[in-house]
């Protein structure tokens, strides 16, 4: 009742965030088809250790116990990112991370696993090499992530460990193998996101500005080209949650995807929620409702609770009730089991 009164209000002051991201870095090693922040040129300075400590310490005086993950860019190419990890736990944040496992040797593996990190998700986009390295742009990928997953879930002690795979029209003949190695390896879950424009996860720095996209499918090469097999793979899906397999999407959210892929436009029809449960800090403090908006303010300026109250906030939760993106689609929307 509370989420329907602030929603039709465009005011949260009776609310706080439930999904707080830390997108720590701009930099990635890897060249997704499927995201383009490795189009990020650096010439920006991320925030240091100091810096990240002192937003950890401002969003548990807002929040309390709350729950953080940390995402990139990629997340290991941080020398610091341990010391951000071991803060935040001390200060009893349940703190969970996205990585591509493409830097996750046993050395590192090793300081994962004793970080106290509390769950962790690595991309697998295919149960072949062929596959998955085409969609993450580099040879090679694939027998990293491979072996990332295996060093992390051999040993994983009190951490979870999952996987995240996009779903698109290059992959869909694997995601049925994709979900039976999650159960025969005995990982946590896999947890399936539907494809959406790579300009929807470009870079923080230089240049960030919120752009109206509707159209981006249209001739897209990852984009299903056989839209009837692609749902049948999806009820694929969902057959094998209810037999138990650990598939962490919602029915809702499947059932969504489906009606996504049929006609991408038909997400507008949904409620966005970004507004009132999503809460996100970029490499540089700047903090925003949704990561493809403009930035409402930077966190070492302003405290998180002004910031979720102030005018712009307010102003861009009512453009987000007219928005007309479909990245609605993305987990925002749904309460999937996943690793944020």
């Amino acid at each position: 009742m509370i989420s329907n009164i602030a929603y039709i209000t465009n005011h949260a002051n009776l609310l706080k965030p439930s999904s707080i991201t830390i997108d720590i870095t701009d930099k990635c090693s890897l060249r997704c088809k499927t995201c383009s922040k490795w189009l990020s040129k650096g010439e920006k300075e991320e925030l240091d250790t100091h810096s990240w400590q002192k937003v950890i310490s401002l969003l548990k005086e807002w929040l309390g116990d709350c729950r953080v993950c940390i995402s990139g860019g990629e997340l290991f190419l941080r020398d610091d990112i341990f010391e951000i990890i071991s803060f935040a736990r001390k200060q009893n944040v349940y703190v969970t991370a996205v990585t591509s496992g493409y830097h996750i040797d046993t050395t590192l593996a090793e300081k994962i696993l004793t970080s106290g990190l509390n769950g962790i998700s690595v991309t697998l986009n295919g149960i072949t090499p062929e596959t998955h390295d085409f969609t993450r742009g580099v040879k090679g990928s694939y027998e990293k992530a491979l072996s990332a997953i295996n060093l992390l879930n051999n040993s994983k002690k009190n951490m979870f460990v999952c996987v995240t795979t996009v779903l698109m029209g290059y992959n869909q003949q694997e995601v049925v193998d994709l979900i039976k190695f999650t159960r025969e390896n005995h990982l946590d879950g896999i947890t399936f996101q539907a494809l959406h424009d790579a300009s929807s996860f470009r870079p923080f720095d230089n240049g960030h500005h919120f752009h109206e996209e509707n159209t981006w499918y249209v001739n897209h090469s990852l984009w299903p080209k056989d839209i009837s097999n692609m749902l049948s793979v999806i009820d694929e899906i969902i057959e094998h949650k209810k037999k138990g397999y650990p598939v962490g999407n919602s029915f809702e959210s499947l059932q969504w995807m489906k009606r996504y892929f049929q006609n991408p436009k038909e997400m507008l029809k949904t409620k966005c929620m970004v507004g009132l449960n999503n809460f996100s800090i970029d490499p540089y403090g700047e903090t925003r409702l949704c990561f493809n908006m403009d930035s409402i303010g930077n966190i070492l300026s302003q405290k998180p609770n002004k910031l979720w109250n102030c005018r712009k906030a307010i102003q861009q939760r009512k453009h987000i009730k007219t928005c007309k993106n479909t990245c609605r689609i993305l987990m925002c929307n749904f309460n999937d089991k996943k690793a944020d």
